[in-house]
């Protein structure tokens, strides 16, 4: 298994892009351990919490790409032999908590309510991690269900140099509490090799992520990244025991809609054999629509379908 520790040297900040060079190259179907650190200058200048070596390297000696938020993400790796066009599956193994403290933001314009709070709050929590809770300073404990907001191939080469904010048919900051431990990913490929990155560790989130910020903290996990040359997708989706999930970002939560439910029609009527009319109806029954976020300037609706309904058919290798 490899291992990859988040450091000035393996991170790129706040950016993502075709042009930045693979920190490691692996096989298709190998595991790596991997983790990644959280927390901006504005954030640790006035931590109560000690803050890792790590972290206050990255501020100091890495190329921050943003002033406007933006993500510490640990890679990108190179997967040999999957090509552009393809598809990357991710099965992640394992998620850890990496830290004794996280972080929460709210600023004015920003959040599901941009207009309503006029001040910066920063809140600190404390992190039990042996039972999985957080501390809030108004009392609170805060059970945790750990996964990793920002998970991605490299864009296209066409898009540039992009902000990690908003995510894309590449992934990047979905936001989706879903994709934990136990989930496969699938990722489209825009660039050989695919590029995955990774970071924006979530101790955990309710969806919507309403106040544009969730549980912040530094996170470890194990993923296997294989290549699915049997496979072509526009737009990430998901699985795991029990359910299908579909994915869509955009500005208008009505197009995210459209996408994922015609995106569900489709691996229906291809996989099942059911006529679309008959998965459009079947979708109405049982399939969930949810918010993922509405807070990272393209917003995220996710659809489920318990897998039952799909016949219990699975996409993984």
């Amino acid at each position: 298994m490899h291992k990859i520790e988040a450091n000035y040297t393996n991170v790129h900040w706040g950016y993502l892009s075709a042009d930045i060079e693979p920190i490691l190259k692996i096989n298709s179907g190998d595991v790596i351990s991997i983790n990644s650190l959280s927390g901006p200058p504005e954030v640790t200048s006035n931590c109560p919490y000690p803050v890792k070596q790590d972290l206050l390297d990255i501020h100091s000696k890495s190329f921050r790409g943003t002033l406007q938020g933006g993500h510490m993400c640990t890679g990108p790796i190179e997967i040999s032999t999957l090509k552009s066009g393809e598809v990357l599956q991710v099965d992640i193994l394992s998620i850890e908590l990496d830290s004794v403290w996280a972080y929460t933001g709210v600023s004015p314009l920003k959040g599901a309510l941009p207009d309503d709070f006029q001040k910066k709050q920063m809140t600190y929590l404390e992190i039990d991690k042996a039972n999985l809770i957080a501390k809030t300073p108004w009392g609170m404990e805060i059970d945790l269900d750990p996964f990793f907001g920002l998970i991605c191939t490299a864009p296209p080469i066409s898009w540039g140099r992009i902000p990690t904010v908003p995510p894309r048919q590449n992934g990047g900051n979905m936001d989706n509490k879903e994709l934990k431990a136990g989930t496969s990913l699938y990722l489209p490929v825009f660039n050989d090799g695919g590029m995955f990155s990774v970071g924006d560790g979530h101790g955990n989130q309710g969806d919507g992520e309403i106040c544009t910020a969730a549980i912040e903290m530094d996170m470890k996990g194990e993923f296997r990244l294989t290549r699915r040359k049997d496979m072509s997708i526009v737009w990430p989706f998901a699985e795991n025991d029990d359910y299908l999930i579909t994915m869509a970002f955009d500005p208008d939560l009505d197009e995210c809609v459209k996408i994922v439910t015609r995106t569900m029609i489709e691996l229906l009527n291809l996989h099942c054999g059911i006529s679309r009319e008959d998965a459009y109806t079947l979708l109405s029954y049982v399939g969930d629509l949810r918010v993922t976020q509405v807070v990272n300037g393209n917003k995220g609706i996710h659809l489920m379908l318990p897998k039952k309904y799909f016949l219990n058919k699975t996409f993984r290798i």
